[in-house]
């Protein structure tokens, strides 16, 4: 199952709406009526396009936004009970320090360091049953067999 919503790309934050967090709670009211479960993948991927552009203000709205989803899910893991949420990204943009500031203010100061991908590791979150096996520093191709074993597949 695909939820194509656009012919091309979504509008960036704030143009589209709650779009992503509506579009990810509708995947999972959906796949929930499957009594084996399911497995759904999620993608922010409009932070990647504001970091490639150095965009601080965007990176921040797509990073809001993204935010704002996450808590939707988590609340459906908490109540549900049986539900493992994994939380990372394939590759870090940009190089983004943070160099002064606050959070919620205008005066947050930023650099970054290039437009392009980066060697820089990015952090993995988890929540649930199974959550202890995503922790640390990882190569996210080994969460394939992390989530096959999980699930006792062969």
């Amino acid at each position: 199952m695909a939820g194509l919503l656009y012919d091309q790309h979504p509008p960036l934050m704030p143009e589209r709406g709650n779009m992503l967090a509506d579009a990810t709670m509708a995947a999972i009211n959906i796949l929930d009526n499957n009594p084996k479960g399911f497995f759904l993948m999620v993608e922010g991927s409009q932070i990647d396009w504001a970091a490639h552009a150095n965009n601080t203000e965007q990176v921040i709205k797509e990073m809001l936004d993204f935010d704002q989803t996450i808590d939707h899910v988590l609340d459906y893991a908490q109540k549900e009970g049986n539900t493992l949420v994994i939380i990372t990204a394939d590759h870090e943009t940009g190089g983004m320090a943070l160099l002064d500031g606050e959070f919620g203010s205008d005066s947050l100061k930023v650099e970054f360091g290039t437009t392009n991908h980066t060697g820089v590791p990015v952090p993995v979150f988890a929540f649930g049953p199974g959550a202890e096996y995503f922790t640390g520093f990882m190569e996210n191709t080994i969460f394939k067999s992390k989530i096959e074993k999980l699930l006792n597949l062969p």
